[in-house]
This record gives C-alpha cells, sequence and structure tokens, in this order.
C-alpha cells in the first residue's frame, strides 16, 4: 500500500519525478522490436516476458510502500536510482531466458518507482495542495515521448542501443542524487493511528476496476504499438520506435485538455468519451495497413485513454476525507495500476493463439467496459 508524505513535496520535485521515470520508458518501449528479434522470442514468448515483469511489478508496489512509511527519503531516492540502473539490461539481453530475467527485473523497478512517483504526487495534492496529478502524468508522457523519439532517432543513425540506455540511466542516477533533499525526509501516512488500518469502500474499489481497465488499454497499446508497426506494417526502424513516442504524445495532450476541461465536464462524460473514442482508436490501429495509419489510431487511443486515470483519480481524492485523502489516492493508484502491468501480457498472450492484429483489437473489450463503468459515476460533479 503506497506511503504518503507528511510535509508535502515541492511541485517541482513531483513533476521532475514523473518526467524522469517517463525518460526511463522511453528506450525500453522504442527498442523492444530490437530486443524480440535480437533473442530469437515469438509473440507468445515476449507476452510471457511482460507477464513475469507484471508479476514481479506487483509485490514490489506493495512493499515499497511498507519501506517508504518506515524509512521515508532514502527508500524513495533508492528506488528511484534502482529502477534507473535496471531500466537499461532489456537491451542486454541476448536470449530468451535472458529476456524473461530483465523484463522481470524491468518491471520489479519499475512497479517499485510508480509507487514512489504517485505517492509523492498523491501527497502534493493532500488537504488544500494545488492539483497536480494531470499535470504530472502529462509529464510522464512528455519524458517518455522525448526520450523515444530521441532513442529513435539515435538508432537511425547508429548509435548502439545500449549506449542510449546506459546514458539515460546514468543521467537520472545523478539527478535522483542531485535532488534527494527536495524529497520530504519522513514519510508515513497522514492523520492515521498506528497500525490502523485503511479500508477503502466500494465506490472506490469501483473506480479502482476502471482505472484498471483503462491503464489495461493504455499498456497494451503502448508497450506493443512499436512492435505492431514493425511486424505488421513493416515499418522501418525509425517510424516504428516512434511509435511509443506518439502515443505519449497523444497522452500528454490528452492530459493538459482533461486538465482544463475539467471544470468545464463532468467525469462521467469525460470517462464515457475516453473509453468511446479509445475504442475507436484500437479498432484504427489494428485495422492499419501502412504506418502512417498506424501511428494515427497510437495516437487516438493514447489521447483518449490519458485522461481516465487522472480523473478517477481526482474523483477518489475529492470523495475522501482531508485526514486520508492522500493515503486513499494512494492506496487506489497501488491497486488500478495492476492494468497497466497486466495490459502487455494479456495482448502477447492473444496474439500467441491468434495474431497480433486480433490481440490489439480485443483491447476495445476494455474500452466498452470503461463506458459502461463511468454510467456509474454521478453525472454532475461535486
Amino acid at each position: 500500500m503506497v506511503a504518503v508524505i507528511t510535509a508535502a513535496p515541492r511541485t517541482g520535485t513531483v513533476f521532475a519525478g514523473f518526467a524522469a521515470y517517463g525518460a526511463l520508458w522511453g528506450p525500453y518501449l522504442s527498442m523492444l522490436p530490437d530486443v524480440r528479434h535480437a533473442t530469437g522470442a515469438g509473440e507468445a514468448q515476449l507476452g510471457a516476458a511482460l507477464l513475469i515483469g507484471a508479476l514481479a511489478a506487483m509485490p514490489a508496489m506493495f512493499a515499497i510502500g511498507k519501506l517508504l512509511d518506515r524509512f521515508g527519503r532514502p527508500v524513495a531516492v533508492a528506488t528511484f536510482a534502482g529502477f534507473a540502473l535496471i531500466a537499461p539490461t532489456p537491451a542486454l539481453a541476448g536470449s530468451v531466458p535472458g529476456l524473461f530475467l530483465t523484463l522481470g527485473l524491468f518491471g520489479f523497478g519499475s512497479g517499485a518507482c510508480n509507487v514512489v512517483v504517485v505517492a509523492l504526487a498523491a501527497s502534493a495534492e493532500a488537504g488544500d495542495g494545488p492539483r497536480v496529478m494531470n499535470r504530472a502524468h502529462a509529464l510522464f508522457s512528455v519524458g517518455l515521448l522525448t526520450c523515444s523519439l530521441g532513442t529513435g532517432a539515435a538508432r537511425s543513425a547508429g548509435v548502439p542501443a545500449e549506449v542510449i540506455a546506459l546514458t539515460l540511466s546514468t543521467l537520472v542516477v545523478i539527478g535522483a542524487v542531485a535532488a534527494r533533499n527536495s524529497v520530504p525526509g519522513r514519510l508515513v501516512r497522514q492523520g492515521r493511528e498506528p497500525g490502523k488500518r485503511l479500508r477503502l469502500g466500494s465506490a472506490v474499489l469501483l473506480l479502482c476496476l476502471l482505472a484498471g481497465l483503462a491503464m489495461v488499454v493504455e499498456s497494451g497499446v503502448q508497450q506493443w504499438s512499436a512492435v505492431f508497426l514493425a511486424d505488421v506494417t513493416r515499418a522501418p526502424v525509425g517510424i516504428s520506435a516512434a511509435a511509443p513516442g506518439i502515443f505519449a504524445a497523444g497522452m500528454a495532450l490528452g492530459r493538459l485538455g482533461g486538465h482544463l476541461l475539467s471544470g468545464r465536464a463532468s467525469d462521467r462524460l469525460v470517462l464515457l468519451a475516453s473509453g468511446a473514442l479509445s475504442g475507436v482508436g484500437v479498432l484504427l490501429l489494428s485495422l492499419a495497413d501502412a504506418p502512417v495509419h498506424g501511428l494515427i489510431g497510437t495516437a487516438v487511443v493514447g489521447g483518449a485513454i490519458s485522461v481516465s486515470t487522472p480523473t478517477v483519480y481526482g474523483l477518489i481524492g475529492r470523495g475522501a476525507t482531508a485526514e486520508d485523502r492522500g493515503a486513499v489516492i494512494g492506496s487506489a493508484a497501488s491497486l488500478a495500476s495492476v492494468g497497466l502491468l497486466l495490459g502487455p501480457a494479456v495482448v502477447g498472450q492473444i496474439a500467441g493463439h491468434t495474431d497480433l492484429r486480433v490481440a490489439i483489437a480485443a483491447l476495445s473489450v476494455a474500452s466498452v467496459a470503461v463506458c459502461l463503468l463511468a454510467l456509474r459515476v454521478p453525472a454532475r460533479n461535486d
């Protein structure tokens, strides 16, 4: 369960954390087609490796919250720096067992790091703090976009994948250590008696399910888009590597737009539109017969699905009491993030039994479920 920081962190620290977290994902997603070919893995094997990464992330997400509660700043900084060191390892895989091992390590580190950045954002929003969730998530997408496109360009110029990943990893480690003093020293549950368990109500759990399904769509398209363009539409390496960046660009624009719309449209309408448009985008991508069509579908999915999770976090936060707000948001984020981790594995398993077009199209079922669950959200914002 996610820890919450007592003294609110600086907004800049939250934004920098999300941007750096996204930056570490950029090279990983861009290089996934090459890693797959270098290891000789098939679609089912890649899906199984991604599933191992998802399973490895789950215990990390729950364990890191307890460590944050107990030890605070050192754990937060060590977790971020640790993920930065782990992030380049998939580029070094040369066999299927190596792929399984490195994606497991990546999933473990990413799950732990996700808890840290969400805890920082939840803490900043606790009480009367500024609303940062949409903007922080947008900066994750900006970091991913920048480093994904940069990786694609560098690879097209002949720079080895390992050099790109290791250079970025080094920069993030240096940044995490340099920024350690901007993270509050003590991390505990705000306003909560020691040993008292936090209970999430049925309404919060339903919202967690909605966010989890949205994350299945998000991660399924995000992590398979480069492979889809390379293998199905036969896109050259520079274009296929750009797919995760295009997805991230759509997400960044969608989340910034969601921040502007948050006071003008009801949360139910935003979630309904997110589910419906993401379903359209998924089908566009699955039917793509040329790289440009695949990129358009990828961008539509990214822009549409991007607003679901921050909107859900906002709903949960406004419905929680002041003393529990940060803890509730953080705990809900841990549960919902299971979808973020399972999406790629689901696509891989379906592709292994059918093909990648069918697997991508199957994500539209999750989009429809987002729409149906959105009907349970109040028609008017509080």
